[in-house]
């Protein structure tokens, strides 16, 4: 039997890595999309790229590779039925137990090593991914910002981009509100063209007026060069990942108990349930990759993939839909998140008890 299981997970190596592979694909493209914008638009090289894509990689494996799992375990018993091997495991005596049991060893195995990328590999990869969006930020403003832009989110300035130039990356047509203490009115400065040098503005051809109490004019000037600091603007980068995300469950415990209220604490509850639901899914899901796929006859190879997309389909469906209702607080965030699990083991459990009268 040992040899058995073990040309059972051999076989189910590759398409194994097919399916992940493929299901990671899917869930990337948004971010692919977004990528290929700031490559082609905003100028940002394409080893940042590939690097930011690696940090995304862990938290989506997170969520793929269940799925993965599922069609790669459905493409290796079908490939069993339609060479009859199914049959002859069969005949020298295993069981439908038999059978299933190393691929649910192996669905166990991967749920532990799923909790470890996110109890240890998607924290590091999201605070990596912090670094690297704030470097970018830094080395090329232009990734944050855009034409006809107000920025009001500074302490001293509120400025205003008229225009990006995406080949030289200048800013054109500035105008920047500079906020002073013993003021009435913020300094009014007019600028030609800004480049960018580390996390600052260099503005070229400046005119500046100031405004008395009663809002009269009563200085102007003129710079050749006038320097205005952005870090504080690039300190909150934007991702495609929310800070919630990236916490581990031991983290994201942590952080709820300094919650006091209970609309407060409910993302960290759907996040907490998510991050056990989804991983423990891998057994069930793994398991009932065999019992779609095992004892059908060569013309229902196509349907039986379909359906199987379909449950996977449904699985996402069911938890996103419980998740927003839950963030809404229209149903209970425990029922949210384990009902399509709920579902799942009842169907795996249906299954296996029609196959083993079968089989």
């Amino acid at each position: 039997m040992k040899i058995i299981n073990r040309y059972i997970l051999s076989e189910a190596k590759l398409p194994i890595i097919f399916g992940i592979s493929l299901f990671t694909f899917i869930f990337m493209i948004e971010i692919i999309v977004s990528m290929m914008e700031s490559i082609i638009i905003k100028g940002i090289s394409m080893i940042d790229v590939i690097r930011m894509l690696s940090f995304y990689l862990p938290m989506i494996l997170s969520q793929t590779i269940p799925m993965g799992i599922f069609l790669g375990i459905m493409i290796t018993f079908g490939k069993f039925t339609k060479s009859s091997e199914a049959t002859a495991m069969n005949s020298i005596g295993m069981s439908l137990k038999d059978m299933i049991k190393p691929v649910a060893v192996m669905g166990v195995v991967t749920t532990f090593f799923i909790f470890f990328l996110q109890e240890s590999i998607i924290p590091r990869s999201f605070t990596k991914l912090q670094q690297l969006t704030v470097k970018m930020a830094y080395e090329n403003p232009v990734f944050q910002l855009r034409d006809r832009v107000l920025i009001d989110d500074m302490s001293d300035y509120r400025l205003y981009i008229d225009k990006i130039d995406p080949k030289t990356k200048d800013a054109k047509n500035l105008l920047i509100f500079i906020n002073e203490e013993d003021a009435e009115y913020p300094t009014l400065v007019l600028g030609e063209k800004a480049n960018w040098q580390d996390a600052a503005m260099v503005i070229d051809n400046v005119d500046f007026y100031r405004f008395d109490k009663d809002g009269k004019e009563n200085l102007r000037g003129h710079f050749e060069e006038r320097k205005i600091p952005l870090s504080s603007y690039f300190q909150s980068v934007e991702m495609q990942v929310d800070d919630i995300e990236g916490m581990g469950i031991g983290q994201l415990v942590k952080e709820m108990g300094t919650k006091k209220d209970k609309i407060e604490k409910i993302p960290y509850v759907v996040e907490i349930n998510k991050k056990i639901a989804v991983p423990l899914s891998t057994i069930m899901l793994s398991i009932l990759g065999v019992l779609m796929s095992i004892g059908h006859h060569r013309s229902g190879k196509g349907v039986n993939y379909g359906f199987g997309i379909g449950v996977i389909f449904t699985y996402i469906v069911l938890l996103n839909i419980g998740m927003v209702m839950s963030y809404r607080g229209r149903i209970n965030p425990y029922f949210g998140i384990w009902f399509p699990n709920i579902l799942l083991y009842t169907f795996t459990i249906m299954m296996y008890k029609k196959k083993s009268r079968l089989v």
